[in-house]
């Protein structure tokens, strides 16, 4: 015997989510409220056959949705800024959410986002974040140009043995010691 088809919205959040699920005749069988812990979501979803599973790609959902695949489940990122029966919901709870996320999914709807394997998120992130530190280091010197732009044409120099890459500035700035000469 099949497992009846279910849909599932998942509105998640930090610590909480609420969980819906619509059974196979598109009634409501279950809202919740739930503690976001592995397996509080694998007990209350259960066998993961005929289950479809839809949560926003906001933020922190590539932990559930990895749980979710892993574990069997068919799972659908909802498009959060496609997603407007949300957006423009007159009464906005949780609840109402993942409702309407489980029913997106149940009638075919739901604006899908790409969920791409965890090897990409990965290297996406390490790409941000390298992004993130190259202008930081962008910023740093910019800050260290309007330190010195003050002082005029007749910029101080580093006394530091400067490699091929860098600036005198920034042979100074990676040894203080070595001194500024007017």
């Amino acid at each position: 015997m099949s497992n009846p088809t279910r849909w599932v919205g998942v509105d998640l959040h930090r610590r909480r989510s609420q969980i819906a699920i619509i059974d196979e005749h598109g009634e409501l069988a279950l809202s919740r409220r739930i503690v976001n812990h592995p397996d509080t979501f694998r007990e209350l979803l259960g066998d993961p056959d005929g289950t479809h599973v839809a949560l926003e790609a906001t933020y922190g959902w590539e932990w559930l949705a990895e749980l979710l695949q892993e574990a069997g489940y068919d799972v659908h990122l909802a498009h959060p800024l496609r997603t407007q029966a949300i957006a423009a919901a007159r009464v906005k709870t949780d609840a109402v959410d993942a409702k309407t996320l489980a029913h997106l999914l149940r009638t075919g709807l739901l604006p899908e986002a790409y969920i791409a394997p965890p090897e990409l998120r990965d290297l996406r992130e390490l790409l941000r974040h390298r992004a993130v530190l190259t202008r930081l280091r962008t910023s740093v010197k910019n800050r260290v140009h309007a330190l010195l732009a003050p002082s005029g044409p007749s910029t101080p120099t580093c006394s530091a043995k400067q490699d091929a890459s860098s600036s005198p500035a920034s042979s100074c700035l990676r040894d203080p010691a070595a001194g500024w000469t007017a």
